[in-house]
């Protein structure tokens, strides 16, 4: 069937019929809106509060700057009063942040303008008749037709109920299944539609209101307000009361005007802002509603020819203003699905089977998403209203306390998973958050799986625990190091191991027994000793680089990684094969967010100094471990320095970033262009890498090539419980098991990062595929080599995500 001999039938004249209407006339689909009341916009008291997911569709239709001009005044500011109308959380650069993030500003004005834009750009206006109210809707083996009240019958391929949520379609819908299949609809859903609260919205004129691109919450004990404010010299409000208890169906009162001046007396006095109260806003009224609340998702939108969509399929509360939204979602939604079966069908009708399949495809992709953010909007509101003692006190005393960061983390779930109409070209709008559907994929969450990730590092943690301490104290490791410390002694150094570096006895205390473990591994005759400690230090620099950047990356500040210098000396005093798979840990739960690799944050502003960094905090004191000195006590020396070198590359990083910044302000051309970080990032990956890929192919190849020393000598332990003759021996056991230890948890800490760069949507490198390059990877190049070439492409893959800038 061609799009022209499809016809549509769209019951409402509603936000969610005009939409679907434009959508289609833009598509060469035929259609018909039939509007019960005389007036395509009427006046009916109602604001409506457009969002970036919806204006981000209304801007592929070509009604976004129409938009932007009748509202006038986007949202800048947003305020949480209390009951006295004083501000105790405020988010002042609201706009700001939401448009730079998601490209598009949040806005009210009136219902009835948005219908009205939305009437007028659409180009055939004879389709759209007014004062024709859906009687009956019949489902035939080759079309639906409907009969209005007036007595007309129209036909079309299939009807589509956007008529509300006393909607004639869905009961036409519920009388058809009945019956048809008397199981397709569940007999609870005729009075399962709930409502807790019930509110008196309304627009006021001419008289005092709130400050202009502002929008107010005010906290009361089961009453609140949302206030924004709207173009010209109008305000809009919503007085919202909990009626006392959950009704369900025909148990919904209606209420009528006597009841809501009665209630506007009730809060009379309500405090607005300190300086406005209720009253000043109902005396200057020009309209008003009265209403309850119903929140509701249906579970069958569909049956054979008939569709609901908009509030006739699902149902929210007005305070986070997506009731609108999601009805054009649910209208692009639908649309997509119809246009797509269309093209695929060819010259041939669509079937009833076709039509259903259609149905069924935008009820799966959106009722989710719209129970989701439906019990959100009632998770708010009973905050807002404060119905319990526990979220009393979390108004009172969290909420004021809040990070931004909290709110704008939840827009991406909000706005960036909207819908939007696959077959119009994408706005061009800059926005540092990609949407969804621009990705590869939409986002999924790592699901229960990440809690057998949480007990693999914990059981890593364990065994590192038995491998590195308990089986040191059993082959006797820990009592020679002792000896060693108490006697003064090294091997052959009889009575010539240092008590003093600092001066300091308890950190002289540590670092004589670091030295005394260090140093036999590093002096040892056997060959195989300090070429294992070499390449386990060179592994380690890749790692220690990423710890660095990572602690530096903007996103993670303030989080459990945020301090790589803590975490460097807890591994340099406990053993990093113990401490990394708790870091790993702590890096799973810091980015345990869906969308957290899409999030604001990926710069690294240190990037530039942290090479610098690692060369004279790691790489230098490196290679004066290993430097041939004639004077055993110059040599503990340096094994000393060495000890801070994980912990002093961040806190060179901070002391470089620290005074450059004091140069740049001193200085008139101190501006940074967003991602000069990369060049510098890059850099940093591609020179610990190589480093590390070298003296991996030296050992390998070495071993290889060598009679006397294998690989099998230098990284597996033969019996780690077995007594051990010389402290060297025990000290190699420990180096052993530390590297494999951390080349396992560093393994499947990559393996994560490729399985969450997937499954975020940035890359088509599943886990599986990932898994072969990572085996690849550390056979060829090290671990340490393969975690620096991970980390490059990771890099590069959050860095040109398609989100517009």
């Amino acid at each position: 069937m061609s799009p022209k001999e499809t016809k549509v039938i769209i019951a409402g004249g509603s936000i969610a019929g005009l939409s679907l209407a434009l959508m289609l006339e833009k598509n060469g689909v035929d259609f018909l809106v039939l509007e019960a009341y005389r007036d395509i916009a009427p006046q009916v008291g109602a604001s409506i509060g457009v969002l970036p997911n919806g204006l981000r569709i209304l801007d592929q239709l070509g009604c976004y700057e129409k938009v932007l001009a009748e509202a006038e005044f986007p949202v800048e500011k947003v305020f949480f009063r209390d009951s006295n109308g004083k501000p105790f959380w405020s988010f002042e650069d609201f706009n700001e942040r939401i448009s730079e993030r998601h490209g598009y500003p949040c806005v009210f004005f009136d219902r009835r303008m948005l219908i009205q834009i939305l009437y007028d750009k659409i180009q055939q206006k004879n389709k759209i008749l007014t004062s024709e109210r859906v009687a009956t809707v019949t489902n035939h083996l080759t079309h639906a037709a409907v009969t209005t009240q007036s007595g007309k019958e129209f036909t079309g391929t299939f009807v589509v109920g956007a008529d509300g949520i006393h909607s004639a379609v869905r009961q036409q819908m519920w009388e058809s299944a009945q019956k048809l299949d008397p199981t397709w609809i569940d007999p609870s859903e005729q009075d399962a539609l709930p409502a807790t609260y019930a509110c008196i919205f309304g627009i006021s004129e001419g008289g005092p209101g709130v400050e202009k691109g502002t929008m107010s919450s005010v906290f009361n004990e089961h009453f609140s307000y949302l206030v924004p404010s709207g173009p010209g010299d109008r305000t809009y409000w919503f007085l919202v009361r909990n009626m006392g208890k959950t009704l369900h169906g025909s148990e919904i009162p209606r209420y009528t005007k006597e009841e809501e001046e009665k209630l506007a007396k009730e809060h009379w006095d309500d405090y607005i802002t300190p300086t406005l109260q209720f009253s000043d806003l109902y005396k200057h009224k020009i309209s008003s509603v009265y209403t309850a609340l119903p929140e509701y998702v249906y579970k069958k939108w569909y049956f054979q020819r008939i569709m609901t969509i908009g509030d006739a399929a699902h149902k929210f509360e007005p305070l986070t203003g997506q009731g609108g939204n999601n009805a054009i979602e649910t209208a692009a939604s639908l649309a997509n699905h119809l246009i797509s079966s269309l093209k695929k069908n060819g010259s041939n009708d669509l079937s009833t089977t076709e039509i259903a399949s259609i149905f069924e495809k935008t009820q799966r992709e959106r009722e989710d998403r719209a129970w989701s953010l439906v019990k959100q909007s009632h998770a708010r509101q009973r905050m807002e209203c404060m119905e319990t003692p526990v979220l009393k006190f979390v108004a009172r005393y969290v909420v004021p306390y809040i990070p931004k960061s909290v709110l704008t983390d939840r827009w991406v779930d909000t706005y960036a998973s909207g819908m939007s109409l696959n077959m119009l070209p994408a706005p061009e709008k800059a926005h540092t958050i990609p949407f969804f559907d621009e990705l590869l994929r939409a986002p999924s969450a790592r699901g229960s799986f990440v809690y057998l990730l949480y007990t693999i590092f914990a059981a890593l943690a364990v065994v590192a625990f038995q491998l590195l301490f308990a089986a040191g104290k059993v082959n006797g490791t820990w009592s020679l190091v002792r000896a060693a410390v108490v006697n003064r002694s090294i091997g052959d150094l009889s009575g010539s191991l240092r008590e003093s570096y600092t001066g300091v006895a308890s950190i002289d205390k540590i670092l004589t027994t670091l030295v005394s473990i260090f140093h036999p591994a590093i002096t040892s005759p056997h060959l195989e000793q300090p070429l294992q400690l070499l390449y386990f230090l060179s592994s380690m620099l890749p790692l220690i680089a990423i710890f660095t950047i990572e602690g530096y990356r903007q996103k993670n500040r303030w989080s459990m990684i945020a301090s790589p210098s803590i975490w460097g000396i807890l591994y340099q005093l406990r053993g990093i094969g113990f401490i990394a798979p708790l870091y790993f840990a702590a890096g799973l739960f810091v980015s345990r967010k869906t969308a957290f690799l899409l999030l604001p944050g990926r710069e690294v502003p240190a990037a530039k100094f942290i090479l610098p960094a690692l060369i004279l905090g790691f790489v230098v004191p490196t290679i004066l471990l290993f430097f041939p000195f004639n004077d055993p006590k110059s040599l503990q020396v340096v094994i000393a320095a060495w000890q801070p070198a994980p912990a002093l590359v961040s806190c060179f990083t901070y002391v470089f970033a620290k005074i450059a910044n004091m140069v740049k302000r001193s200085s008139e051309h101190s501006q940074k262009s967003q991602g000069d970080d990369i060049f510098h990032l890059r850099a940093i990956y591609q020179t610990t890498g190589t480093i590390a890929a070298c003296i991996h192919l030296s050992v390998v190849i070495g071993c290889v090539i060598s009679r006397e020393t294998s690989l099998m000598q230098i990284f597996i332990p033969k019996d780690s419980f077995a007594q051990v003759e010389t402290l060297a021996d025990g000290v190699f056991v420990f180096f052993q098991n530390d590297f494999l230890l951390v080349t396992a948890a560093s393994f499947i800490w990559s393996l994560v990062n490729i399985a969450d760069l997937h499954r975020s949507g940035l890359s088509n490198v599943h886990w599986k595929v990932g898994l072969g390059y990572l085996l690849a990877g550390f056979v060829f190049i090290g671990p340490g080599a393969s975690a620096a070439a991970l980390w490059f492409w990771r890099e590069e893959v959050m860095s040109r995500r398609k989100a517009n800038k």
